[in-house]
């Protein structure tokens, strides 16, 4: 299936409305999100946006949601691919949003983490503690969010009202999303290094020091952690 431009961002799937079918959900340089039939390849519907989409997009409700280089927060029908709202977030986005329960999570490259609710269109709360943008996508626990920042910090901030909890301070710039495991956050860094934080306080359990940068996301599955690196391995840890 041939886009426009390039896809750096992860494609998500998605059943068709009469769960008979599996569609691909992807966006591209081109400016547009494309949905595709996994059986044919071909195009069931596209949305196009005005400028890139770096991120990937984020799903549930019957609903989509990523943010593009317009600067603005996208929710599209997965229906059929219609405009259900567009949310001003005041700078281009290049991260992948988190969408749980009704709200979004995603950083901007103005160095702002938002919240916005789907409901009302509005933004919720904004969190500024960064001198640098964020292009990691957001972890979303019961009580906090977590996310790293090109700042070289983890930062835990309250789901309800968007205040600080912790940060912890990397050696290196925090592109790599982090995941939620149980009591425990798991996240790499272009300092080479992939950490495992404690959720209550961001204190550092272990890290492990791969020597390249680890700009991908880890998996968790199994009592395992599994992780790319640009030294072109993929490393897998056991607990």
């Amino acid at each position: 299936y041939q886009t426009d431009g390039e896809i750096l961002g992860a494609a998500n799937w998605i059943h068709s409305p009469d769960n008979q079918m599996v569609w691909i959900l992807v966006g591209s340089y081109d400016g547009i999100l494309h949905c595709v039939d996994a059986a044919t390849g071909k195009a069931v519907w596209t949305y196009e946006t005005d400028n890139y989409i770096n991120g990937s997009p984020a799903v549930d409700d019957q609903k989509t949601v990523f943010g593009g280089c317009d600067a603005m927060i996208h929710v599209v029908s997965l229906a059929d691919g219609s405009e259900i709202m567009q949310i001003d977030a005041d700078s281009y986005i290049a991260a992948s949003a988190a969408f749980v329960d009704g709200q979004v999570y995603v950083g901007n490259y103005d160095n702002v983490l938002i919240k916005a609710d789907i409901a009302s269109g509005k933004i919720v709360w904004k969190y500024t503690d960064s001198d640098s943008p964020f292009f990691s996508s957001p972890a979303v626990g019961d009580k906090v969010v977590v996310f790293g920042g090109r700042d070289e910090r983890v930062h835990c901030v309250n789901r309800n009202d968007g205040k600080a909890v912790w940060t912890f301070q990397a050696l290196g710039e925090v592109d790599s999303s982090p995941v939620i495991c149980g009591d425990k956050v798991v996240i790499g860094s272009e300092d080479g290094r992939l950490y495992m934080l404690r959720l209550s306080d961001g204190k550092q359990v272990w890290s492990y020091d791969i020597g390249q940068p680890v700009t991908s996301s880890p998996a968790v599955a199994n009592h395992m952690v599994v992780v790319g690196s640009d030294d072109g391995y993929v490393y897998a840890f056991s607990s």
